[in-house]
């Protein structure tokens, strides 16, 4: 009987067994491996999009139905940037202050819109209000990127700098005048949230505020014209890019209104389609 009790029988320990297994002691250890690898693999996938993204955009221009518009983007950027500084130095200096607060408000208003579809649509489950707040994100990060290294290569020198202003490859490369960021920004999130919306009430709305922000910018006397030009061609492609890629072909041109499908052959070529 002694021994019984120091030492309990096998079936007593097999009953024992099942109890001490209920609770594993790495059992959260486990799950959050799991979800370190859950977000291992979004993280892998978001930089797998946005890489094809940027691979896709920079080859864009280098196609041959994209190369009339390249001449007239070009064209158009090399008058602006031969008159540059005689256009802005006609601003009153009076403005500057105040068009500096609109160009910022609108940018982030533009962004809190875009913020405010995104949550909406999980508050609702609403699927195309999420992917409408996805794809601005995601548009939002391929201009960054190629904004960023546009100023960084171009280095064009701020308005209103003294010696040098307005030049290029200036060494101004950690914030540079060439594009314009917040024209990039706006005409990226109005751009995406224009065609997912594409009604003429939001069209107004979105590209209404984006003109804002770029006309502000130089009224702010912070860019040159040329700057938020190509700040707002650059992001009206990749917005414009980002809403419609991986999304089947609308109806047949002949099926659309003349100005349906002029805007369509814009897209096409001009909005990296």
């Amino acid at each position: 009987m002694a021994q019984s009790e120091v030492n309990p029988s096998d079936s007593t320990a097999t009953e024992l067994t099942p109890a001490h297994q209920a609770v594993l002691p790495d059992a959260p250890s486990a799950a959050k491996e799991s979800q370190s690898s859950s977000f291992g693999k979004s993280l892998g996938t978001a930089i797998k999009t946005i890489g094809e993204d940027e691979l896709h955009i920079v080859k864009s221009p280098f196609s041959v139905s994209a190369l009339k518009w390249d001449a007239l983007a070009i064209g158009a950027t090399g008058v602006l940037i031969a008159n540059d500084e005689s256009v802005l130095h006609q601003v009153p200096a009076s403005w500057h202050n105040t068009s500096i607060n609109i160009s910022n408000a609108g940018v982030y208003g533009l962004g809190a819109a875009a913020g405010g579809i995104f949550i909406t649509g999980l508050v609702t489950h609403n699927e195309h209000a999420t992917s409408t707040g996805i794809r601005s994100a995601e548009a939002s990060v391929d201009s960054v990127i190629l904004y960023a290294a546009l100023k960084a290569v171009l280095a064009r020198q701020r308005p209103y700098t003294g010696a040098g202003e307005g030049k290029f490859f200036s060494g101004n490369w950690t914030s540079g005048s060439f594009p314009s960021g917040h024209a990039t920004f706006a005409w990226t999130l109005a751009s995406v949230m224009a065609h997912e919306y594409p009604n003429w009430p939001m069209r107004l709305l979105m590209y209404g505020a984006a003109t804002a922000v770029s006309t502000t910018r130089v009224t702010g006397g912070v860019h040159f014209p040329a700057d938020v030009f190509s700040g707002s061609v650059i992001g009206y492609g990749v917005g414009t890019y980002v809403a419609h890629k991986d999304r089947q072909k609308g109806p047949s041109p002949h099926s659309q209104n003349r100005i349906r499908r002029a805007e369509n052959a814009i897209l096409e070529h001009v909005a990296i389609q």
